[in-house]
């Protein structure tokens, strides 16, 4: 059972349901009113989320089990391979015999004309200076005195399987926690039950009250104005359950009046002699409800036309108050 429970295989497989799970999760919404996934989907199937817990995927009782399971099979492979790993950081294989180094499938054969202690120490020193840990050992060989130079490097990146693994159980501890785990064994073993009557919140018993000591848990808070509240709501299938909180939230009556102000890019820019409509931005387009008048509608005196003009910002949909603007008529040319 062990072995099963720590294999790779069940590891993964109980990986590929929860992501299927979290699919469903995000695409669906949850915590929703029946009445919602009826008018959406059908009563078909809202009845098929509600009998599935589709419409509350990270607290079903069978998303939670996975997470169990998966934090069992995860903490079971840290606890076989972590010692093993911690000892090889320190272990640099200086006793494996010669044999075992000739069945290696990387290897390499050759001689050196100098002593053997003096060609260890500076081969030792040489992969000392490429970053390696190097370790020396005289030992005694059929031929005489040997000595077994033993180096290594990257032990550290073995403690990314360690990382990893325990990442794994830290995501998965903290789902079971936000996954209402914490009230449902209180419902189990506190004796609480979930309230679905009407009423004060001060008039609800106890037994659907949970403890200020929760360590997790997800609530609405109902507070009017110039009131205070140290109770919360937590929404469940069927009712609802309060939270008693170790605090109490207040909240003062403020009055405040709110003043739009007129969009500066929608503002016209004023000369001397004539009031026109600012040029076009790059966030601002402004839109006129009123046109100048046309050269054929205009006299050969260079006198000044008026006209109502409003001009509207698109982006904000501030929309200018009219204002008075003028256009000069040109001057039309004489008959000749």
């Amino acid at each position: 059972m062990i072995e099963l429970l720590s294999s790779m295989r069940f590891a993964i497989s109980l990986l590929t349901v929860i992501c299927i799970a979290s699919v469903i999760g995000t695409v669906l919404k949850q915590n929703e009113p029946t009445n919602n996934y009826i008018n959406q989907f059908g009563p078909f199937w809202a009845e098929l989320f509600a009998t599935l817990k589709l419409n509350a995927v990270y607290s079903a009782w069978w998303f939670l089990l996975i997470l169990a399971f998966l934090v069992i099979s995860t903490s079971l492979c840290i606890a076989r391979n972590a010692p093993k790993i911690l000892v090889d950081l320190k272990n640099y294989k200086e006793n494996i015999r010669e044999q075992s180094l000739k069945a290696f499938h990387h290897k390499a054969e050759g001689h050196l004309n100098e002593a053997p202690e003096a060609a260890a120490k500076r081969l030792g020193a040489l992969l000392a200076t490429g970053g390696w840990k190097v370790k020396l050992q005289e030992r005694d060989t059929p031929a005489g005195k040997g000595w077994m130079l033993a180096a290594k490097a990257g032990a550290a990146n073995k403690i990314g399987y360690i990382a990893a693994h325990s990442a794994i159980v830290l995501v998965c501890v903290g789902g079971l926690l936000d996954g209402d785990l914490a009230v449902r064994a209180q419902m189990w073993f506190g004796g609480k039950e979930i309230y679905n009557g009407g009423g004060l919140i001060a008039d609800v018993p106890a037994q659907h009250r949970l403890s200020e000591r929760n360590p997790a848990f997800r609530a609405n808070l109902l507070v009017a104005e110039d009131t205070a509240s140290g109770t919360a709501i937590l929404n469940q299938s069927n009712g609802i359950l309060l939270q008693e909180l170790p605090f109490v939230i207040e909240l003062k009556s403020s009055s405040s009046s709110i003043t739009r102000p007129a969009c500066p890019s929608c503002l016209p820019a004023t000369s001397s002699s004539t009031t026109r409509p600012r040029a076009k931005s790059a966030r601002h387009v402004l839109r006129s409800t009123t046109r100048p008048p046309s050269r054929a509608s205009t006299s050969t005196s260079p006198a000044l036309t008026t006209g109502a003009h409003r001009s509207l910002c698109k982006p904000c949909r501030w929309q200018q108050p009219p204002r008075l603007l003028r256009w000069r008529a040109p001057l039309a040319a004489a008959p000749t």
